[in-house]
């Protein structure tokens, strides 16, 4: 049995998109991508799998003009509709939606900065793709008041209780409160999803876009993450040489997973490890390359070619001896599919096998047992039932209460095995 090429699309984003994400394109800091990747309402803006890297919306390039349906919230007045970005003045276009947690909690830091850098000539402006009931009904919503703590002493409590009323007099209400330094908007239509979002690669919300004074895109990054960034566009102190290289080629690898996907679901496998390829060849780091190598495995070992896939999974597996319980994770990743019925390569788990049973031994004595137990599975799958009732009872000894059931569960299977072979 064999996953379909959309299931297969599936698998793979469901493995590897949110690692891949967070190491190879993330366009800024570790923290930011951290962010982003705890929020499991993560928008996906449609990739344009043809793409000529010349339509590619980056660093350097011309902001497109905004043409925006709803302005919502114009900075209590501050603030006219921008369409032509006014040479001398510096914009924060940003990408939000009311149902993303993220967006939400990077509102009352939108605000902020606006109010900060409000006599500077800088205007932020928030666009949605909702319709305009939608986000109106959203600023209606009361803001999330935090939890109190609870006091012992009811004069404490009451005397704090009075403090708190008073410290909260200015605080905002609602949404509408927290957005009101700034220009919040809608455009229904998406055409500004589209000739930033979608032009320049971008998958998640939220997501900035520093507009500098003469109109170029200056930064791209969580809004979260925009203050060093936006400071020095500000200040005419901005090296947009040091940060274009760093981006672009992220983004680049951005563009080529989307091509890639795009041949995966359309049944290119060969057009798509040929990407997969260049994107091994082109790895900077040993994380990145592992990674894309993850990702030719899991193809291959899904494809028909059964010997390209022992050999290559040997070729992963001796690149991760230095780490026993990556080879563990990998290995167990095999035997889960052979038993599934995903995977018929004994090739395979003869390979797996022998780099499992070195990696049990250079181990430490807390990860050592569930490495033993994957070796089992492996010598009970390739026929040695024998071996893996030896290496199983190993594990048991070292493992710890918490993992020893069901270890003996498969320990009496392997020894069920046995007697119905000897029969």
């Amino acid at each position: 049995m064999k996953l379909s090429v959309s299931n297969l699309q599936v698998a793979l984003r469901r493995v590897f998109l949110a690692s891949l994400f967070a190491t190879t394109f993330a366009v800024t800091t570790p923290t930011v991508v951290n962010a982003q990747e705890k929020e499991a309402q993560e928008k996906e803006a449609p990739a344009k799998e043809e793409s000529e890297e010349s339509d590619l919306l980056t660093i350097g390039s011309k902001a497109p003009s905004l043409d925006v349906e709803h302005w919502v919230q114009n900075g209590k007045g501050k603030f006219k509709p921008v369409k032509k970005f006014e040479d001398g003045k510096v914009y924060v276009v940003e990408f939000w939606a009311t149902w993303c947690g993220p967006c939400i909690a990077s509102m009352p830091h939108l605000s902020e900065l606006q109010k900060t850098y409000a006599d500077k000539g800088v205007q932020i402006v928030s666009i949605s793709d909702e319709d305009l009931e939608t986000v109106e009904t959203f600023l209606k919503r009361e803001v999330n008041a935090p939890a109190k703590e609870e006091e012992e002493d009811d004069d404490d409590k009451k005397e704090g209780d009075k403090k708190d009323k008073e410290d909260d007099s200015d605080a905002p209400k609602t949404y509408a409160d927290v957005t009101a330094g700034y220009c919040l908007t809608t455009d229904p239509d998406g055409s500004s999803q589209k000739d930033y979002m979608q032009a320049a690669q971008q998958n998640g919300i939220p997501t900035a876009f520093i507009v500098g004074k003469k109109g170029v895109i200056e930064w791209i990054g969580h809004p979260m993450e925009m203050d060093e960034p936006l400071a020095a566009v500000v200040d005419d102190k901005w090296d947009r040489a040091v940060f274009i290289a760093e981006f672009k080629a992220k983004q680049e690898a951005q563009l080529k997973m989307s091509k890639l996907f795009g041949m995966l679901n359309a049944g290119k496998t060969k057009e798509a490890m040929k990407i997969i390829d260049s994107l091994i060849e082109e790895a900077k780091q040993p994380q990145e390359k592992r990674q894309f190598q993850m990702l030719k495995l899991q193809v291959l070992l899904q494809g028909d070619d059964k010997d390209a896939a022992a050999d290559f999974s040997a070729v992963v597996l001796e690149d991760c001896a230095d780490d026993p319980m990556m080879v563990n994770q990998i290995s167990w990743a095999m035997v889960q599919m052979t038993e599934a019925g995903q995977l018929d390569n004994p090739s395979v788990l003869k390979a797996a096998l022998k780099v499992t049973s070195e990696a049990a031994e250079k181990a430490d004595a807390e990860s050592r047992a569930a490495i033993q137990d994957t070796l089992a599975h492996l010598h009970f799958l390739t026929g040695d039932i024998e071996k893996a009732i030896e290496i199983q009872k190993k594990a048991i000894e070292g493992a710890g209460e918490e993992m020893k059931e069901e270890l003996e569960a498969f320990l009496e299977k392997l020894e069920a095995a046995k007697n119905k072979k000897d029969k």
